[in-house]
């Protein structure tokens, strides 16, 4: 096998407006184009060194918008998580659960990137912090889905 760069990442949305808002607005991702798939739709966002995000927007039709305007324990709805929250925080998983962990970018400053998110009121899960034995400094914070993304950058001995 031969495998290159990653081409895409792709997050299904809860709230399709906040996420452009997020990706386009806060973070600055260039937006590409959307595709209308029928059932759903996909906009494009370049991603810095190349590859795209796709934000998945379903209409309404998705689980978490169901579980968000009916009953979240519906059955006939087809929610098969009563617990499910419409707040992206409370739906945050446990750092040893299984699945993708986060997301991460390099940026230069990562504390001044902190300052920017707090100021548009993104939630901080994790306020800046040095790990000398990965020889980096990081910050974790969530986006509109839920998903945990990391700003890194190395730390200079």
């Amino acid at each position: 096998m031969k495998i290159g760069t990653i081409d895409h990442v792709a997050v299904n949305c809860r709230d399709f407006e906040k996420s452009l808002a997020f990706y386009g607005g806060v973070l600055g991702f260039e937006r590409l184009q959307t595709v209308d798939c029928g059932d759903f739709e996909i906009t494009y966002f370049a991603l810095p060194g190349g590859g795209r995000l796709e934000l998945f927007d379903y209409h309404g039709k998705n689980l978490a918008t169901v579980a968000r305007i009916g009953d979240p324990g519906s059955r006939e709805a087809g929610i098969s998580d009563p617990s499910y929250s419409s707040d992206p925080g409370d739906n945050v998983r446990a750092e040893s659960d299984p699945g993708l962990r986060h997301l991460a970018f390099q940026v230069e400053d990562v504390a001044a990137h902190e300052a920017l998110l707090r100021a548009a009121g993104v939630e901080i899960t994790l306020p800046v912090c040095d790990l000398p034995d990965l020889g980096a400094r990081v910050l974790l914070f969530l986006d509109p889905n839920g998903v945990t993304i990391e700003f890194c950058e190395k730390l200079v001995n």
